[in-house]
Order: C-alpha cells, then sequence, then structure tokens
C-alpha cells in the first residue's frame, strides 16, 4: 500500500489550497485504544486519518453499544466537522482500534477551509454521504436481520486469513448486541465445529453457515 500524505489525498486540487491545507494541519500519532471522542465533548480539532482507523459507536440509554461508521485511510469524521460547524457537542464515542497516523486541524482553521475551498468541502460532504448511506445499512441490519445472523456476517466480512482479532465486548459493540449474546453465540458455533475461540482471538475452521 502506497504512503498516503496529504498532497496525494487532493491531487487535483489549487496550489493554494495544499499550501493552506499542510500549514494549518498539525501531524498526530495515536495508540491502539486510544479515546478520541466522548458524548459532550467540544471538539477543538478536525481529524484526517492518514494510516489506521478510528471506530465511532453510540452507548444507548440501555447500555447497548451501536457501531455507527469506521474513519478510515484518508478520511475525516463526519460528527466532529458537523460539531465544530454548528458549535455542538460531540455526540458518541470514538476509539483508535488500530495505531493511527494522521493530521489534526484546529476547529476555527477547519471552518475558515470549509468557507474558502470547494476542495474541503466536497471532501466533507462525501464523508457525511458515505456514512450516512453506512448508517441506513447499519439500521437495517438492526431492524431486519437475527443476531446470530450478523454476528455471521460480521466474522466473514472482518476474518483476515482465517483469524479475527477481537473480543466478545468489540465484536457486540459493532453488530448492536450485548456481549453476553455474542458469547453464548459463538460459543454454540465453536461446538459447531465452525470455530475455535481463544482470548482475544477467533479462528474459523471450516465455512461458516
Amino acid at each position: 500500500m502506497k504512503e498516503l500524505t496529504l498532497e496525494k489525498l487532493f491531487p487535483y486540487a489549487e496550489k493554494s489550497f495544499k499550501e493552506d491545507l499542510i500549514s494549518l494541519s498539525q501531524p498526530v500519532s495515536l495508540k491502539k485504544g486510544t479515546l478520541v471522542g466522548y458524548p459532550g465533548a467540544v471538539c477543538e480539532l478536525v481529524p484526517i486519518v492518514l494510516e489506521g482507523s478510528v471506530k465511532v459507536y453510540f452507548t444507548a440509554e440501555n447500555g447497548r453499544e451501536i457501531f455507527l461508521y469506521r474513519i478510515g485511510r484518508g478520511e475525516t469524521c463526519i460528527l466532529t466537522n458537523l460539531s465544530v460547524l454548528k458549535k455542538i457537542p460531540y455526540p458518541a464515542y470514538a476509539v483508535c482500534e488500530e495505531d493511527v497516523l494522521g493530521y489534526v486541524i484546529p476547529a476555527e482553521k477547519a471552518n475558515y477551509l470549509f468557507e474558502k475551498y470547494s476542495y474541503w468541502r466536497n471532501f466533507v460532504l462525501d464523508m457525511v454521504v458515505k456514512n450516512v448511506y453506512g448508517l441506513f445499512l447499519v439500521l437495517n441490519e438492526l431492524i431486519s436481520k437475527r443476531v446470530d445472523q450478523r454476528l455471521v456476517e460480521y466474522i466473514k466480512n472482518n476474518a483476515k486469513g482465517d483469524v479475527i482479532k477481537a473480543t466478545h465486548e468489540e465484536i457486540a459493540r459493532d453488530i448492536g448486541t450485548a456481549r453476553e449474546v455474542v458469547s453464548r453465540l459463538l460459543k454454540e458455533l465453536e461446538r459447531e465445529g465452525y470455530l475455535e475461540i481463544t482470548r482475544g482471538e477467533i479462528r474459523i475452521l471450516k465455512p461458516l453457515p
């Protein structure tokens, strides 16, 4: 995978935009597990992720954690941008699910870029469209599919080779259910010979149903 830079992220942008973007951005390096957003936080920095990923999720009143979207390579956080533009608190949790390299832009400078450059506006709006569409898919999954179906699809979609490195709590958060439910369903799949479960790791032994 080629190294991504701010300039490569906007290859066709005008020179003045690239110069402003680079001069206003500050590099950051964050470790896996770092909490970078929580409900009620005042957003003072707008992120751009160049390597790694950040998971954004919501906690309902009953304590259930529901996955909203992921900020991946070459992306920014739509909730942070909306919070900065509208001067409202951050409404969710955001945590680095991998080591993250990227840049942050002070809130007032991000507003300046949004007002002055169509490149930045389009970048932010593209993220809004992508993630709102993704949220509709999440809602459809929660409403129309059983938890066991969502779990099997999660395993299939997130396995690297035949292995998933994730805790039961992380999986529960991503598919919108309780950790106890995930543990019970995984145990059933293990008893049926589909999986081998160890601490923080799930190994697929044969094709899932």
